[in-house]
């Protein structure tokens, strides 16, 4: 490490409680059912994000321009992001339970597709690959990164207008958008009994 911080260890820890949470929610397997009673990786996503806006907002501080945050952030983010969707589509040639020829298709290409520019809610699964979970998605994290490279994008916005109008009212104002923003998604969220609303709710393991 070329600092003294823990903040690579927090993010492990916090990482951590995600992935074992995930174990649970993706494979309904019983033995796994005293994680989610223990963790919530709700709270920790959250911690994640105020730990990662903390850096992100340091990074952009020392850069020397926008073109050196965007290429520091892209070298940051991407070229591992990539690897784990590759990984993962060679490993699901591996496991599928179809065969070679209907796993290279279509299917396959909308997911690479897709999960290669973050949106993974469009093509979450492979052909194939737990097809008996109770939720076959391939990796129920991965939904995190899009809004992670959303505040990438906000944080240069978010320090222009704080030179511009002072912390404290900038702050505020972002907070009660927030936390308006939170409350309606919510709400439309419980009136609704759409599947993506409940699988949403299943890969973030709140259990409300």
């Amino acid at each position: 490490m070329k600092r003294n911080n823990n903040s690579d260890l927090i993010r492990f820890y916090l990482a951590s409680i995600v992935l074992l949470v995930h174990s649970y929610a993706l494979s309904q397997n019983a033995a796994l059912a005293p994680l989610v009673q223990h963790l919530s990786s709700d709270l920790a996503v959250q911690a994640f994000f105020v730990v990662s806006g903390f850096l992100i907002f340091q990074s952009y501080e020392r850069s020397r321009s926008l073109a050196d945050y965007t290429s520091k952030r892209v070298r940051r983010i991407y070229p591992a992001y990539a690897a784990v969707i590759l990984l993962a589509t060679i490993t699901g040639a591996l496991i599928t339970s179809v065969p070679w020829q209907q796993y290279f298709s279509g299917e396959l290409l909308r997911y690479l597709a897709a999960n290669l520019v973050f949106l993974n809610f469009l093509a979450p699964t492979l052909p194939g690959v737990f097809a008996d979970n109770a939720i076959p998605v391939v990796n129920g994290a991965l939904w995190t990164l899009k809004i992670e490279v959303s505040f990438y994008v906000c944080v240069p916005a978010f320090a222009w207008l704080i030179r511009r109008f002072a912390v404290l009212p900038v702050v505020g104002v972002i907070y009660l958008e927030s936390v308006a923003y939170v409350v309606t998604l919510t709400h439309f969220g419980e009136v609704t009994s759409e599947p993506g609303v409940i699988l949403s709710r299943l890969l973030v393991g709140m259990g409300r």
